[in-house]
């Protein structure tokens, strides 16, 4: 079974980012967010809309009924605001469409240093090779990448050349443009194949940029270094990783929704390792995980579950005086927590602190059953003094319907939780399924297993065989 620290809980929420740099709250909210939200409206099972515009960004929150399809939501929202982008201010980015998840947060954090490569040529190995090989790991949604240092290209233009050669900002801003993009020059024949023609005019040095040619009114050409002064220079950071006090690129990496966690951890270990195998220029750790503590969680309740069962057992042993009857109770009780495990990974429940502690809750209850159906067993051998095969399905059968009816009582406490709707059945679904799947499990014990191991029988078969004889 999978592994998560919390039960995936749904939150029908999705947002909607748009970016519109240097315009004010005002200019965002009736040019971005009042046209995004007329969108968006018109999607179904919306239940409320709420906005924010704020300085050069708009945020659109959109909470949807619960039982909502939120990728089929996500999916009509935006082609919804494809529909009245064309709308948008031309400087305003493309609206990101969000899908809130509780479980979207990183799951690992991978820091990478190097002594021995510049910035430029560290961050291009990490933009180029690293980050695709984490991308490429089973269950990872995407990977998130923050400092290290890039370069630009400035380029400082003497407006009094600029005006006596009579250009202007536009015009050399267009060349750069025209200047700096490949180019199709369509196809030719040659003999039985067609070739296709294109030209390679995409500036790759700042070499390139200061030979750029410019053709003046007169139709002399000049160059962009002519008039400019063009120099390379570090970009301004907007996020700075350091990593035992020295900086360092970040890789943060995330699950996709139907991921597991833990399965993603590992999968990113086994690939750190085979970088510092691949690249021995390049330090790289993992900074910080969630599956460790995901595994050490679980295991911590597995381990209480454990010390709670032996608990029960031996104050079963000092209430009943017998070890023969403790020891059958202690059989039955760990079946019933395989059968109850069972049974939550075919609903496809993971392993995480509100499931089993709802199946910490049931193994209290689960030798409830056990003890009612041994000790009607241990009566009529004794002092009714029925034999071993008679005794043991006559006092099974006399309990059968109260051992039935009592746990059905308990059962349908916890049913209304799984067909609740909200946060109430998000949250309580696991835990629901848990002491439910338990109580199944303990009836189905006391009834098959404990009256078998009663009667002496090395299997089921051979033990009801006989036991039917008495019906």
């Amino acid at each position: 079974m999978d592994m998560e620290l919390m039960s995936s809980i749904d939150i029908p929420v999705a947002i909607v980012m748009t970016t519109y740099k240097g315009a004010g709250p005002e200019e965002v909210e009736s040019l971005v967010t009042e046209p995004i939200e007329g969108a968006v409206a018109n999607v179904e099972k919306i239940d409320t809309i709420t906005s924010t515009s704020s300085e050069g960004t708009s945020i659109v929150t959109v909470q949807f009924d619960y039982g909502t399809d939120m990728d089929e939501a996500v999916t009509s929202m935006r082609d919804k605001i494809d529909m009245v982008q064309m709308t948008l201010p031309d400087d305003a980015e493309t609206p990101t469409v969000l899908k809130l998840d509780m479980n979207a947060s990183s799951v690992a954090t991978v820091a990478i240093t190097s002594d021995t490569l510049s910035n430029n040529e560290l961050l291009s190995l990490v933009e180029d090779t690293l980050k695709p090989r984490f991308e490429r790991i089973s269950n990872v949604a995407s990977i998130d990448l923050t400092g290290g240092k890039e370069t630009e290209i400035t380029i400082e233009i003497n407006p009094e050349k600029m005006e006596g050669l009579g250009l202007s900002m536009s015009q050399i801003a267009a060349i750069l443009s025209a200047e700096n993009q490949d180019q199709s020059g369509g196809s030719i024949e040659y003999g039985d194949q067609s070739l296709t023609i294109s030209s390679k005019l995409k500036m790759t040095d700042i070499n390139d940029v200061k030979q750029t040619p410019i053709t003046l009114g007169t139709g002399a050409i000049v160059e962009l270094q002519d008039i400019a002064i063009i120099t390379e220079v570090d970009k301004e950071n907007t996020s700075i990783s350091r990593y035992n006090g020295e900086e360092c690129i970040s890789l943060a990496v995330s699950k996709s929704s139907d991921g597991n966690a833990v399965a993603v951890v590992k999968g990113v270990q086994k690939e750190v390792e085979q970088i510092a195998k691949d690249y021995p220029n390049v330090h790289i750790a993992i900074t910080n995980e969630t599956g460790s503590v995901i595994e050490d969680s679980v295991n911590d309740v597995l381990q209480n579950i454990m010390i709670g069962a032996g608990l029960a057992i031996l104050t079963l042993f000092i209430f009943l005086k017998n070890v023969g009857l403790t020891a059958i109770i202690a059989v039955s009780m760990p079946l019933s927590i395989v059968i109850t495990l069972v049974l939550l990974y075919f609903c496809g429940v993971t392993l995480n602190v509100i499931s089993l502690g709802g199946l910490s809750i049931g193994v209290g209850m689960l030798v409830d059953n056990s003890v009612v159906v041994i000790e009607n067993i241990y009566r009529y051998r004794t002092a009714e003094g029925y034999g071993k095969i008679k005794g043991t399905f006559r006092a099974t059968k006399e309990v059968f319907t109260s051992v039935f009816a009592s746990t059905l009582t308990t059962i349908v406490i916890f049913v209304p939780f799984l067909f609740a709707n909200g946060m109430v059945k998000e949250v309580f679904k696991d835990l629901a399924f848990s002491v439910v799947f338990s109580l199944v499990a303990s009836l189905i014990s006391s009834i098959t297993v404990v009256p078998m191991i009663a009667g002496n029988y090395k299997n089921f078969a051979t033990c009801y065989l006989y036991l039917f004889r008495f019906t």
